[in-house]
């Protein structure tokens, strides 16, 4: 190779890094002045507005469920799981016979999240609440029984399991 044909190849290697260098600094400038589009958000937000969600009608028909300002509502009667408002992660989620009931939560001061499942949803019906040791938001959950739920991005990706027996 000649000597003008490395001064070229040298050219034309600046030529693609400078102009790189330039935007970057011109973005990390921005972003430190707080005028770009995107600032940084350290892990903890600010308060959340109380949540509410679509009613969700059980597959028999029979029952409905719905968040409400923070509140889980299940056929107009709100199921306290815990003192304050919840963020439901994954939403209320019917048994096939539309009986049972379950869902993801996190109360206001807990960072952790609690599974909560309804074994049935009459007027006595009081919820289970499961402490799970860890959720990503695309978590969903998953019915594997009339007494046996998963949480996890898939059924047979289980983060956690809850199994129950009925009592007498």
């Amino acid at each position: 190779m000649g000597a003008s044909n490395k001064t070229l190849w040298l050219a034309v290697a600046a030529a693609m890094v400078i102009p790189n260098k330039a935007r970057a600094r011109a973005i990390s400038t921005r972003s430190a002045t707080g005028t770009g589009s995107s600032q940084r958000q350290g892990r903890r937000h600010a308060a959340r507005e109380p949540q509410s969600l679509p009613r969700v009608v059980s597959p028999c028909g029979g029952h409905v469920v719905e968040v409400i300002g923070g509140a889980v509502f299940v056929d107009g009667r709100r199921i306290h799981t815990s003192t304050g408002s919840v963020y439901v992660v994954a939403p209320p989620t019917w048994s096939r016979d539309g009986r049972a009931l379950a869902w993801v939560e996190r109360n206001e001061s807990s960072l952790s999240a609690q599974l909560i499942v309804m074994p049935s949803v009459g007027r006595d019906a009081e919820p289970m609440p499961w402490t799970l040791p860890s959720i990503s938001f695309d978590d969903q959950i998953f019915w594997a029984g009339p007494r046996r739920v998963v949480v996890g991005p898939a059924l047979l990706v289980p983060r956690a399991v809850a199994t129950w027996t009925e009592s007498s």
